[in-house]
C-alpha cells in the first residue's frame, strides 16, 4: 500500500523573519542529546557594569557577529528607546553569552541591545556615535543628542554617572560545557519574541569562515538561478539547506550516526579550521567519537564543487530542481532539504562523461525518478519523517545513486 503524498498546500514550510514561507519544506524538530556528564556543564550569572562592559567592547572580547544579524535590524528610533529605558533606570533583559577559552564572549540572545549600547557609548564600528531620535519621555531634553555631548554638559553628571554606574545581568556558559549542551541550553534561555532557529544558534557560536562561507553561497548567483528566486535567509533557512549539503561533501556519510544538529554544527566548526585541520584539531571537535575522514580540506574546493552541483541541477531538473515535484509537471513544490544534499553531492561527484550520459538519458531519467518519487515509499520516508535519521540519510543516497549509475550504465 502505497503511503499517501502530500499536496502541496499541505506541505509545512520555512518562515522568514516576517512569517512568510521561503520555499524550503519544513522538518520536525530534532529532540537528539547527545550523552553527557552533568559535571561539564558550567554555567554562571554574572552582573556586569557598563564600564566592564565598555571595557570588553572596546577590546573586542564581546563578539557582536556581524553576520548573525537578523534582516531587520533595529532603526534609530528603537536604538534611542532602548538608551532611554537605560537614562530612566529602567533594568534590560538578561543577555545570553557563550565563552571561549581566551575569555571571548560570544553573542547568542542580546545582539541587538549590545550594538545599540556600543553606538551610543562609544560609536558604530566607523566611529559613528548614535544621535537620539523620538524619545517618550525624554525627547524635549536629549533629541539629536549623542553621548558626547551629554558628557560635556555639566548639568548631566548625575545621568552620565548612572549610565556609567548601570549593572547588567548575563548568562555565561563557560568552556568545557559540550556543545551539544551549550546549544541546547541556548534553546531553553532563549526569550526572544521570535525564538532562535537551530541554524541562528550555530551561527553564533560558529562565527568564522563557515559562516562566512554560508552567506557567500547562499548570496551566489549560481545558487538563485537554481533555485529559480532569492531565498529569504533573515532566520537561516537557506544558510542551514547549504550546511547540509556541503557537511556531507566534506565529511564521510558513514561516519553520520544521528542527530543532524551535533553534525551540522561539527561541520562548521571543521570549516573554521581549513585549510586543512590538524589531528589535534580534529579531535577537540569530535571528542571520543571516531573522526570522520575528510574530502574536502579547503574553501575553494567546497565552492567549486558548490557550484558544480548548482549548475549541473539547473540543467537537469528544469526548474524543479530539489523539489518532489518533476520537470514534466506545471506546479513546483517546496524545496526538499535531502532532495537538496543528495543530488547535490551525487551530481558534483560525476565524472563529465557520466554526467554527459545521464543527460543524454534525461527521458530515461525522468521516467524512473517519476517511479522512485511517486511509487517508492521507503525513498519517500527516507526524504521526509526520517530525514535526520541515519537509515533515511543512507538509504536517500543510495536510491539516487543506483538509479543514477543505472542509466548511465544502460540499465
Amino acid at each position: 500500500m502505497n503511503t499517501p503524498k502530500l499536496s502541496s498546500e499541505e506541505v509545512k514550510e520555512e518562515l522568514s523573519e516576517l512569517g512568510e514561507k521561503i520555499g524550503i519544506e519544513a522538518e520536525e524538530e530534532e529532540d537528539v542529546l547527545e550523552p553527557f556528564n552533568p559535571e561539564d556543564i558550567s554555567i554562571q550569572q554574572r552582573v556586569v557594569p557598563m564600564d566592564v562592559l565598555i571595557r570588553r567592547l572596546k577590546q573586542r572580547s564581546i563578539q557582536l557577529s556581524p553576520s548573525f544579524q537578523r534582516k531587520e535590524v533595529w532603526d534609530v528610533t528603537r536604538k534611542s528607546r532602548l538608551i532611554e529605558s537605560l537614562m530612566l533606570n529602567i533594568p534590560l533583559p538578561m543577555f545570553y553569552v557563550a565563552a571561549d577559552e581566551k575569555g571571548n564572549w560570544e553573542v547568542v540572545d542580546g545582539l541587538q541591545r549590545l550594538s545599540t549600547i556600543r553606538d551610543f557609548m562609544i560609536g558604530d564600528k566607523n566611529g559613528v556615535m548614535l544621535q537620539l531620535k523620538k524619545l517618550e519621555f525624554l525627547n524635549e531634553k536629549f533629541e539629536g543628542k549623542t553621548f558626547k555631548a551629554i558628557e560635556s554638559d555639566p548639568d548631566q553628571q548625575k545621568l552620565v554617572n548612572d549610565i556609567h554606574e548601570t549593572e547588567m545581568r548575563f548568562t555565561v556558559i563557560n568552556p568545557g560545557t559540550p556543545e551539544a549542551v551549550k546549544r541546547n541550553i541556548f534553546k531553553r534561555l532563549n526569550t526572544g519574541g521570535m525564538p532562535l532557529t537551530p541554524q541562528e544558534i550555530r551561527h553564533a557560536l560558529y562565527e568564522g569562515q563557515s559562516s562566512e562561507l554560508l552567506q557567500s553561497l547562499v548570496g551566489s548567483n549560481i545558487f538563485k538561478l537554481t533555485i529559480g528566486k532569492k531565498i529569504d535567509d533573515s532566520r537561516m533557512g537557506a544558510s542551514e539547506l547549504i550546511l547540509r549539503l556541503i557537511s556531507f561533501m566534506i565529511m564521510d556519510r558513514d561516519a553520520y550516526k544521528s542527530g543532524m544538529d551535533s553534525w551540522l554544527s561539527n561541520a562548521m566548526r571543521v570549516i573554521n579550521c581549513f585549510p586543512k585541520p590538524t589531528e589535534e584539531e580534529l579531535k577537540k571537535i569530535f571528542k571520543k567519537s571516531e573522526v570522520p575522514n575528510l574530502k574536502l580540506q579547503s574553501i575553494e574546493d567546497i565552492k567549486e564543487k558548490f557550484e558544480l552541483s548548482m549548475a549541473r541541477s539547473t540543467e537537469l531538473f528544469n526548474g524543479h530542481a530539489f523539489r518532489k515535484s518533476l520537470p514534466n509537471e506545471s506546479r513546483k513544490s517546496p524545496i526538499n532539504k535531502s532532495l537538496f544534499e543528495v543530488w547535490g553531492n551525487v551530481l558534483s561527484e560525476l565524472s563529465e562523461i557520466d554526467y554527459v550520459k545521464l543527460k543524454t538519458n534525461k527521458i530515461s531519467f525522468i521516467e524512473k525518478y517519476t517511479n522512485l518519487i511517486h511509487q517508492d515509499d521507503d525513498f519517500n520516508n527516507a526524504i521526509s519523517r526520517h530525514s535526520s535519521s541515519q537509515k533515511g540519510v543512507i538509504e536517500s543516497d543510495r536510491k539516487i545513486r543506483k538509479m543514477v549509475f543505472d542509466i548511465i550504465q544502460g540499465e
